[in-house]
């Protein structure tokens, strides 16, 4: 009854086994390369991690480097000051100059 696989039916199941290989082929590429990049991810924190102690350790090691000092009144003052006369500057005082009536800019006396 069954002895012909052959033909048309036989065509349309190759067809479909083929369909199904590649799709299963798609799927395990793209699962490969989602464990991919969480590999790369997670060495690049723990990159990030061993490279942010290996220079707090350089840091601490350097005398006067890692240490800081409080901020004297007197500088900050001076710095304070630095900093109102560069804004005075950069923002001068307009200075009007009068027009006549023709729309002439009129000479100061």
């Amino acid at each position: 009854m069954f002895k012909n696989r052959g033909g048309f039916v036989g065509d349309m199941m190759a067809t479909l086994y083929i369909i199904g290989v590649i799709i299963v082929g798609f799927c395990i590429s793209f699962k490969l390369l989602y464990d991919l990049r969480n590999a790369i991810e997670d060495g690049l924190d723990e990159l990030d991690t061993k490279l942010a102690m290996a220079i707090k350790s350089v840091v601490d090691q350097i005398p006067g480097l890692g240490e800081s000092e409080p901020i004297n009144p007197i500088q900050m003052a001076i710095g304070q000051l630095i900093a109102n006369m560069s804004q005075q500057q950069q923002n001068p005082a307009m200075k009007v100059i009068q027009r006549d009536e023709k729309g002439l800019f009129v000479k100061e006396e």
